[in-house]
């Protein structure tokens, strides 16, 4: 299983903060565009003076599974981009384990949320969440997406019918901000995070699992 790990001392300028911001703004409406969409679409068949019962039960369907997807990308976004609480904040382990959960709900990967702990730093929990999410695209034909360990010292652990990692992503991980895109951008960030507190994040990744290790130093690390 090949390792790539990501010294403190490796993190490159790339995008200044206005840009990063742009680029995550992007990166939440790509995601959040679908399920709308798919919200605005079975609204206009319901207004289809022409339609008949199964057509009203398929638009039905359409703009409740795009509304729960949507109130699950607001819900993730909130905690793991948003500002929660200001710096220092503790965040609940509970809510962002949920605010997950309703992400996964709409992917073909399972959760396994193991992770020891109530309340953690704002830091943490939305390194947690970032990653995560990005986990899930590992095994994008279906799996198990694991966490487990604490907080500060934590691991993502993907297993499934194929094991898919990024180049991309591993870039960002290592804090490679050169011809950053919108999907990668929140790995960034959470490389960043881990880094600006002495911390350190390892992807590694092989036919049958893909893993992503996280500990935290200075002020989280214990």
């Amino acid at each position: 299983m090949s390792e790539t790990p990501l010294p403190q001392d490796e993190i490159d300028d790339g995008p200044d903060a206005l840009g990063l911001s742009a680029l995550l703004s992007s990166r939440v409406c790509h995601d959040l565009i679908n399920p709308v969409g798919a919200i605005g679409s079975g609204l206009d068949v319901l207004d289809d003076p022409e339609m008949d019962e199964t057509m009203r039960s398929a638009a039905l369907d359409l703009i409740r599974s795009g509304a729960k997807k949507a109130l699950a990308l607001l819900s993730y976004a909130r905690l793991a981009y948003g500002a929660a609480g200001g710096f220092g904040a503790q965040i609940s382990l509970e809510d962002a384990q949920a605010a997950l959960q309703g992400l996964y709900d709409t992917v073909k990967p399972d959760l396994d949320w193991t992770l020891e702990g109530d309340m953690a730093p704002k830091e943490c929990v939305k390194s947690i969440l970032i990653l995560a999410n990005a986990a899930a695209d590992f095994v994008p034909r279906g799996g198990t997406v694991k966490i487990d360990g604490r907080y500060n010292d934590f691991a993502i652990t993907a297993t499934g019918k194929r094991i898919y990692l990024q180049d991309d992503l591993v870039k960002a991980l290592r804090g490679e901000a050169r011809d950053l895109t919108p999907k990668f951008t929140p790995a960034l960030i959470a490389a960043q995070m881990i880094v600006a507190d002495g911390g350190t994040v390892d992807v590694a990744a092989d036919d049958e699992k893909a893993v992503i290790n996280v500990r935290f130093g200075g002020d989280f690390g214990g």
